[in-house]
């Protein structure tokens, strides 16, 4: 380790020897700044924990790479280029994951991460790596410009809420329930929101525009368009109606959406029949459940079966809602 002291301090860089395998990187006080590059710390397998200072203004795609037990990464809060979180390196803004340690068995990856940088995931393991990578591309769906978002979904254009077909034809709604969901969505979205605070939006905006209707009937056969169509142009739904309206509008935000139907409990006790939607993010499946939101005043927005309030939920069947 002594030799590695003398290297990085003839590239006039600070370099603290914290323990055996861990070190702190900084540039001296009241120069320039300094680069952080591939020669910092040739592939050293003893490190283990590399701290960025405040001064360090550059770090190549390549600096970490073979660090074999790198565990962990922190950068001052100070520095103005990069930050860490939970052992890993960003940019200052956590929109570019810069490195994973490849030594690091699990991490929080902030939600406003969209990107991953050249070698960031270099050691990291297989398995990892891909679970690293589906997090970060489901969040740059969800994070993303609404008009990056795949296939055919809802768009604001001139002022107005259209639709963009699958092969990116923007048009306007040609279909009653298409019209309505396109207003709804006029009113409580905007063209810069990102697409999961569309989604929360749009539910809590229909929990408030309807109202609960008793009904004792019970929807056979292909019934989610009608009753989402019922529900938005006469302000009054059932649980079905609620479940349909939600269904479409996530559609309509590009993401999968079913409708379900079973059963829940009982403000009375026992069980009672009741609809609910379930929406798919990134690879799992979620519970939205309007009218019990609407009825209980909160608590109902993405849950899980498990984590569900009123559970347990009961699914006895399920069908996908789309506008194509």
């Amino acid at each position: 380790m002594k030799s590695m002291f003398a290297r990085v301090t003839s590239l006039a860089m600070a370099v603290a020897l914290l323990s055996a395998n861990t070190i702190t990187c900084r540039a001296f006080a009241g120069d320039a700044g300094e680069v952080i590059d591939s020669s910092t710390f040739k592939s050293n397998y003893k490190i283990t924990t590399i701290h960025i200072g405040s001064d360090v203004y550059e770090i190549t795609a390549n600096a970490f790479r073979n660090l074999i037990n790198l565990q962990a990464i922190t950068v001052s809060a100070n520095n103005p280029i990069y930050a860490s979180y939970s052992g890993c390196l960003y940019d200052k803004q956590m929109t570019e994951l810069l490195c994973f340690p490849p030594a690091l068995s699990g991490a929080y990856i902030p939600d406003t991460v969209v990107s991953i940088g050249e070698y960031a995931l270099h050691g990291v393991p297989q398995d990892l790596k891909d679970s690293i990578v589906s997090v970060v591309e489901s969040q740059a769906l969800e994070y993303g410009p609404e008009v990056d978002v795949p296939g055919a979904h809802f768009v604001h254009d001139g002022g107005t809420v259209k639709w963009k077909c699958a092969d990116g034809t923007i048009i306007v709604p040609n279909t009653s329930l298409m019209a309505m969901s396109a207003a709804l969505l006029n009113d409580c979205t905007t063209m810069n929101m990102r697409r999961a605070d569309k989604l929360q939006s749009s539910f809590d905006y229909l929990t408030e525009i309807l109202s609960y209707e008793r009904s004792t009937e019970i929807p056979t056969g292909d019934w989610a368009e009608d009753y989402a169509e019922k529900a938005l142009s006469t302000g009054k739904a059932n649980c079905y109606g609620y479940a349909a309206a939600f269904a479409y509008l996530a559609s309509g935000l590009g993401y999968e959406s079913r409708v379900c139907v079973g059963t829940v409990t009982s403000s009375l006790g026992g069980r009672t029949l009741h609809s609910w939607t379930e929406v798919r993010l990134g690879n799992r499946w979620y519970v939205f459940d309007p009218e019990m939101q609407d009825a209980k005043g909160g608590g109902y927005y993405k849950q899980t079966y498990d984590s569900y309030p009123a559970g347990p939920l009961e699914k006895t069947g399920s069908f996908l809602v789309s506008f194509e």
